[in-house]
């Protein structure tokens, strides 16, 4: 494997103006970059079809994605390919809904660095010159879910404070009633 920036580089390269995301065929797609990952017959690609995907934004991830595995100059070794059915299926979509729309993939250095730690991270591949600690920590402090977990908890964390102070004033006040009422 090569490092992170290279893959993250061809994400910010990528000729997005190249492709028809409204008419492209995911299964096409997906058959060309995978004939070279997988021995055998790939005949459907994947259990289902993609044509049913419409949403542009899952669309153009997943031309985005089979754009860095089909890279001949890449160098990412063969993956479990049940674990690339998963995150194409449930992971991207998940990502497409935090991630709007396609082309912050291809604006902003972080957010494709974000999907391909994230492609990463669902076949347990490792770039080159990342120990697997680091590899965890920079994902997990770039990904979009995890900002959107820790923000999540931060309210709920807040919105208990909140109602502590609300008991404690409220039990300040009954004390303070029941004291006056006694004098």
């Amino acid at each position: 494997m090569l490092e992170i920036r290279y893959y993250v580089k061809q994400i910010l390269n990528f000729p997005i103006l190249s492709v028809d995301f409204e008419t492209v065929s995911l299964d096409a797609i997906w058959f060309d970059a995978l004939i070279t990952k997988r021995k055998g017959i790939l005949s459907p690609v994947f259990g289902r079809s993609l044509t049913k995907i419409t949403n542009l934004d899952t669309k153009a991830t997943h031309v985005l994605l089979s754009y860095v595995l089909f890279d001949p100059d890449s160098k990412i070794p063969e993956f479990d390919f049940q674990k690339l059915t998963k995150f194409l299926f449930e992971t991207v979509p998940e990502l497409c809904k935090l991630v709007h729309p396609y082309t912050e993939w291809t604006k902003d250095a972080e957010r494709a660095e974000e999907l391909i730690r994230s492609l990463f991270h669902a076949l347990d591949l490792l770039p080159a010159n990342e120990t697997k600690v680091y590899f965890e920590d920079r994902y997990r402090s770039i990904d979009s879910r995890e900002r959107l977990r820790i923000l999540d908890q931060t309210k709920k964390a807040q919105e208990r404070a909140k109602e502590i102070l609300r008991q404690m004033k409220q039990k300040e006040e009954e004390e303070a009633a029941s004291k006056y009422n006694r004098e």
